[in-house]
C-alpha cells in the first residue's frame, strides 16, 4: 500500500518477485515492528536496531556466554524455523522469562538477524511464516547508523536529531558518529528547533502543491517524526491514529481523514471518515485517489464506490 502511494505503475508482482530473490526481505526491525527492507541495506538497520536492544539483553542475561548463544542459534537457524520452534528452542537457555510468549522471540531478534522467508511477504499469503538468519555479515555500528541515516534524512529530512531517532527507536548517541560523517546542512523549524538535512536536497517552497494521498496502516510518514505535529494535527492526537493502525488520507500533505475498504463479491466501496473541515475542492481528488487504490487492492473489481466525500 505504501509503495503503490508513491510510485506510478507499481505493481504487487514487482515487489513479491523481488521478496522471492531476497532483493527485499519482510523482518523486524525498527521499533520491533514488521516492515520490507532492501536486502543489501538490511544488515545495517539490524545492527543500528540492535544497540539499544542489546544494552538491555546483556544486562537481563549477565549470566549467559553471548559469543557462545550467538554461534549456537546462529547455527541452529541456518534452517528454518517457526516461533513456536524459536520458542522451545530459547526456553532451554536459564533465566529467560515465560510470562509471556513474545520474551523468547525477542531474545533471538535482539542478537540474530532473522529474516522470514518467501512467500511471507506477499500479498495474499497468511501461513505462518519461518525464519532463518540472514547470511551478509553485520558491518560496524558506526556504519551502519551512518547508512540508516543517510536513508532516513533522504526521505523525510528536515529533521531533528530527536525526530531521528525516535523513527529509528534507538537512542540518540546511536546516530552521534553518524551526524558527523554526514556534513549535514542546518535549518531552522517554525518553533525554532535545529532541523538537520543532506546537502543539496529539493526543499520545495511551502506553497508547492501536494496531491491527496492514501497511507496503509502504519505508514512510515506517520511515524517519521518525534514531533507528529507536522503531519497529523494536533487536534486529532486523541484518535491516536499511530497506535490505531488506521488508514489515512492526506490533503495538502497533513491527514485529514481515515479510510477502509468494504468488500463484496462484485463490488468494493471506499469508505472516508474526515477528521477535520476538507476543504471541498479537494473532496473530487479524494473521491479519484480512493477509486485509484481500492482498483489496486481488489482489481476484479467490476464496481468502485466512494462514501464520505
Amino acid at each position: 500500500m505504501a509503495l503503490a502511494a508513491r510510485l506510478d505503475g507499481f505493481e504487487r508482482g514487482a515487489l513479491e518477485a523481488a521478496l522471492d530473490k531476497g532483493a527485499v526481505v519482510k523482518t523486524t526491525i525498527m521499533r520491533m515492528t514488521l516492515h520490507l527492507v532492501a536486502g543489501d541495506d538490511y544488515p545495517a538497520y539490524h545492527q543500528l536496531a540492535r544497540q539499544t536492544r542489546l544494552r538491555k539483553w546483556r544486562k537481563d542475561y549477565a549470566h549467559l556466554e553471548e559469543e557462545k548463544v550467538v554461534a549456537d542459534l546462529g547455527k541452529w537457524l541456518r534452517e528454518p524455523r517457526s516461533n513456536a520452534d524459536i520458542r522451545a528452542r530459547i526456553n532451554r537457555y536459564d533465566g529467560v522469562p515465560t510470562d509471556h510468549e513474545w520474551h523468547a522471540i525477542m531474545f533471538a531478534r535482539n542478537l540474530l538477524p532473522l529474516v522470514q522467508l518467501p512467500p511471507a511477504g506477499f500479498w495474499r499469503e497468511r501461513s505462518r511464516a519461518r525464519f532463518v538468519v540472514d547470511p551478509r555479515p553485520l558491518p560496524d555500528p558506526d556504519d551502519a547508523a551512518t547508512l540508516v541515516l543517510e536513508r532516513y534524512l533522504s526521505a523525510f529530512g528536515p529533521a531533528s536529531k530527536r525526530d531521528a531517532a525516535a523513527w529509528a527507536g534507538v537512542a540518540q548517541r546511536d546516530f552521534a558518529g553518524a551526524w558527523e560523517r554526514l556534513g549535514t546542512v542546518s535549518y531552522r523549524g517554525e518553533g525554532g528547533a535545529e532541523l538537520l538535512d543532506l546537502p543539496d536536497q529539493p526543499l520545495p517552497p511551502p506553497s508547492t502543491k501536494l496531491p491527496v494521498r492514501f497511507l496503509s496502516r502504519w505508514d512510515q510518514v506517520l511515524l517519521a517524526y518525534a514531533d507528529r505535529e507536522r503531519i497529523i494535527p494536533a487536534e486529532l492526537g486523541p484518535l491516536r491514529l499511530t497506535l490505531s493502525g488506521d488508514q489515512t488520507v492526506t490533503v495538502d500533505g497533513r491527514v485529514a481523514a481515515s479510510w477502509k475498504l468494504d468488500r463484496a463479491t462484485r463490488r468494493v466501496r471506499a469508505v472516508i471518515e474526515p477528521h477535520v473541515e476538507i476543504r471541498k475542492s479537494a473532496h473530487a481528488q479524494i473521491r479519484s485517489e480512493a477509486k485509484r487504490i481500492a482498483k489496486f487492492v481488489e482489481p476484479d473489481a467490476e464496481t468502485v464506490e466512494v462514501t464520505g466525500v
